[in-house]
């Protein structure tokens, strides 16, 4: 876990510094400055910057070294995202995820799977300088709003009676439907042509984490682990278009 941490950190610490430097503004002569004015390329910029879309790998990166005998998940996301003016992006993002887990202590079994979406915006924070040349590497921020309607089911779950005494094993399957917001932050940059690779970090927060005492699902499609708030990460591969 830790290797996998570390690996994480050092490409985004790399990806972060590579979009900073790709948007400072070329050097040029106190000479040529005289001779004519300063190009304002970043000035009025077309609305339509055309689309890109990606495809978030982290889950695969964690399942190879996090799964085991009592814990296994599949997570499959991509995502579309539209650039307009090269400083808006709203984003539609789309998947399918499962998750199994049995419990060492008491063999409690729960199983989920699940298709799950998310719809929002995201916002550029490098605001260009008049005479930078435009480079579409981008350090970004928005909202996401999510929903997954999925099944999930519970056995071997030991139900204690607090009065007369004794206890009952209980299974059941139950349908329900999630909702949650999350608050994203990361960074884009094109290392080949149109071809891109960045992260995104997540805090996710669940709008409807049930009534309380209700056995709850422990495992959210597109959300993750958790029944209030939890973060999560995305590493993206991309093609702009």
């Amino acid at each position: 876990m830790s290797k996998i941490l570390k690996f994480i950190l050092l490409s985004s610490i790399l990806l972060c510094g590579w979009s900073l430097k790709a948007q400072t503004p070329a050097k040029v002569s106190t000479k040529s400055q005289k001779q004519e004015p300063e190009k304002k390329d970043t000035l009025n910029v077309p609305l339509w910057q055309g689309f890109m879309l990606e495809y978030d790998v982290e889950p695969l990166i964690e399942a190879a070294f996090l799964q085991n005998s009592n814990y296994t998940f599949h997570t499959y996301q991509g995502n579309l995202q539209v650039n307009l003016k090269n400083k808006y992006f709203p984003v539609v993002e789309f998947g399918m995820s499962g998750a199994e887990r049995t419990t060492t202590v008491d063999g409690n079994h729960f199983k989920a799977d699940g298709m799950f979406g998310k719809i929002g915006m995201d916002f550029s924070l490098l605001k260009p300088k008049p005479g930078t040349k435009i480079i579409k590497n981008f350090f970004l921020a928005g909202v996401r709003v999510g929903m997954s309607h999925f099944n999930y089911t519970i056995d071997n779950l030991t139900v204690t009676d607090n009065y007369w005494g004794g206890t009952e094993p209980l299974a059941f399957t139950q349908p329900t439907t999630k909702f949650w917001f999350e608050i994203v932050a990361g960074v884009r940059v094109s290392v080949f042509k149109n071809i891109y690779l960045g992260w995104n970090i997540r805090n996710k927060h669940l709008l409807n984490a049930g009534d309380y005492g209700s056995v709850q699902p422990w495992n959210i499609p597109g959300y993750g682990i958790g029944n209030t708030s939890a973060w999560g990460f995305s590493y993206i591969i991309g093609y702009h278009f």
